[in-house]
């Protein structure tokens, strides 16, 4: 798959509707540039996210902007173009003939695509057993849990090896070991690095740990997440009969302090945050208050500010 240091760029993209009281503007002018890796998207309700990846696989028309895939416009892509550009795993829709296996399925799309099935047989095969499906290969979906209709469903759309992939809300039905292997796959760097997934999803703490950028939708534009990383959320922590030098031989930031207390901020992931306890607790450290200063994905979604 060739390389190409923007694989979608999004540019002044506008998108109105027309109701009986007056157009609304879902997308005001949303501007984007993608590489490799997995990006979020987040937004409220009614954001307009759905309208995004709609006019991102071309179901939906725009008024006014650019959509490009590796440097070339949406609005001159040839069918066969797009079906060997783009992928969607699409929310709250029939992703599966139930009455077909998964393999079937797959081959199924392929074909739909123009694409070989014996050409990505062997990936396909390989995504069925990183995601624990490969002894399911031959059973009806219809048969299947919920939680397993959905890994096939991602399987599917990830088997068209295409440069950019749409996953809308792909841990739907999901259980948390589940969740956690699809995200341990997409972040893996032998999978993301010549290819674009982008993800919408309410699911904050999938998001935490599998993106390595996070937009949200507000107001109709694009808003990028600053800084955001693994520790990346801030914990405001109290300690009971501090050693003051200790704590600053540690590294420890000091917010506050006096002779009966002091309080420290640590930055690291919420995952971590048990762990780093225990380091304090190890080194002598009596910890009495813990408390989350800034979530940050949560803040980010939260924040109204542009």
């Amino acid at each position: 798959m060739e390389q190409f240091e923007n694989i979608l760029t999004v540019k002044h993209l506008k998108k109105s509707y027309k109701t009986s009281s007056g157009a609304i503007d879902v997308l005001k002018d949303v501007n984007l540039e993608l590489g490799n890796g997995v990006t979020a998207i987040l937004g409220p309700n009614g954001a307009g996210k759905t309208t995004l990846i709609k006019i991102f696989t071309d179901l939906l028309n725009f008024e006014e902007g650019q959509v490009a895939y590796c440097g070339k416009e949406l609005k001159t892509m040839t069918k066969k173009e797009k079906s060997q550009t783009f992928s969607l795993l699409s929310e709250g829709s029939r992703n599966l003939y139930y009455k077909l296996t998964p393999l079937e399925n797959i081959k199924y799309f392929a074909t739909l695509r123009g694409i070989p099935f014996d050409s990505i047989k062997e990936y396909s095969l390989n995504l069925l057993q990183k995601l624990n499906l490969y002894e399911k290969k031959s059973e009806m979906v219809e048969n299947l849990s919920r939680g397993m209709q959905q890994k096939v469903a991602v399987v599917c759309a990830l088997s068209m090896n295409t440069p950019v992939t749409f996953l809308d809300e792909p841990t739907l039905g999901l259980d948390m070991e589940s969740s956690i292997n699809l995200s341990k796959f997409l972040r893996s760097p032998e999978f993301t690095s010549n290819r674009s997934i982008i993800i919408t999803s309410h699911d904050f703490s999938f998001i935490e740990n599998t993106a390595t950028q996070i937009y949200k939708l507000q107001g109709g534009m694009m808003i990028e997440k600053q800084e955001f990383g693994e520790s990346d959320d801030t914990f405001i922590i109290r300690i009971n009969h501090p050693d003051i030098d200790k704590i600053n031989d540690d590294g420890l930031e000091i917010v506050d302090a006096c002779g009966q207390y002091c309080t420290i901020k640590i930055s690291v992931s919420s995952l971590r945050l048990g762990e780093e306890i225990h380091k304090l607790n190890d080194a002598g450290h009596e910890i009495v208050y813990v408390e989350a200063a800034n979530q940050n994905i949560t803040n980010f979604y939260l924040n109204k500010e542009p």
